[in-house]
């Protein structure tokens, strides 16, 4: 009887083990979920072994089915390079679908301008943006790549993780609410007020020019991962806003927010992109990587240029 191999029963064992999900691969996959299943099915007959642990709840890898996912993961996650990089050099135009995840202060102030230029440059694209608040798993969530803000050391991972841009924050505040309380010179003078910020930012840690050091220990009036709503609630008079410069930026301008505690600074928010670990990456993400780091460069510049001004 001669071997044979089925291929496509392996590529699809191999997304439903990364995503987690039948019904989640077989949307990526653009097939009915009863075709992903049979696949996997007939796999496990063919190798004499069973790979998935199956549950009305989820699913969990067999040891073979995670040896087995070690072993072929990496093969295919190389043929798509392969076939994603010839069909970059043949100019083909982008079409497919782009899945981003990030929170939505990135999405809303860095992500937009570059997707609409991408959305121009190629209208068969489709993008799909979740905004999360959390660190998403790209492999899992099914997501072509992910982004994460956080001032803390990013965990370990097998993913590949890439910072694209380095955000200074501060603490503003509505003239209203300034003019009611006073202006603080010392966070500690902060112990309660109101304060608008995001719980992966506690405790709010400050330090001076001098090399003092502050923790302010309080709980949050506002609590979200949503620098829209703590930047609106903020101009409202409701509480003192921890939001990156570049956001607070426009409200600044229109005398809507003023800086408080210029002295002292905040530990700067880091700007990482997600992708899974690939000696090369498919030219809708690298489009938007290089996209986005052009848009990081000309920020800066700006800034430059007005600060020189």
């Amino acid at each position: 009887m001669p071997r044979t191999n089925d291929w496509n029963d392996w590529y699809l064992f191999s997304c439903v083990a990364q995503l987690g999900s039948f019904s989640r691969a077989a949307e990526r996959l653009q097939l009915p979920k009863s075709t992903v299943s049979t696949a996997l099915t007939r796999l496990e007959q063919k190798l004499g072994s069973r790979l998935l642990e199956r549950s009305t709840r989820r699913l969990r890898l067999t040891e073979a089915g995670f040896h087995l996912l070690e072993e072929i993961s990496p093969l295919f996650a190389r043929l798509e390079d392969v076939a994603d990089h010839l069909q970059g050099l043949a100019e083909a135009p982008l079409s497919g679908t782009l899945r981003i995840a990030a929170p939505y202060e990135f999405a809303s102030l860095h992500l937009s301008p570059v997707l609409c230029d991408i959305m121009q440059a190629h209208p068969d694209l489709h993008i799909e943006v979740d905004v999360i608040s959390n660190q998403t798993d790209p492999l899992s969530s099914g997501h072509d790549l992910s982004f994460v803000m956080t001032s803390h050391p990013l965990p370990d991972s097998s993913l590949l993780g890439k910072r694209l841009y380095t955000l200074q924050q501060g603490l503003f505040a509505a003239p209203s609410l300034l003019a009611s309380r006073g202006r603080p010179q010392h966070p500690s003078e902060l112990q309660g007020w109101p304060l608008l910020g995001a719980a992966s930012a506690l405790p709010w840690r400050l330090l001076h020019a001098d090399g003092t050091e502050f923790t302010l220990q309080q709980g949050l009036h506002l609590q979200t991962a949503n620098a829209g709503l703590r930047l609106q609630a903020a101009i409202a008079g409701r509480g003192v806003c921890l939001v990156s410069r570049n956001f607070a930026a426009a409200a600044l301008a229109a005398g809507q927010l003023q800086s408080i505690l210029g002295d002292w600074t905040l530990p700067p928010l880091k700007t990482y992109a997600l992708v899974p670990n690939r000696s090369l990456h498919p030219t809708k993400t690298r489009l938007l990587l290089d996209g986005l780091e052009q848009h990081f460069a000309a920020t800066e510049r700006q800034a430059v240029h007005t600060g020189s001004g």
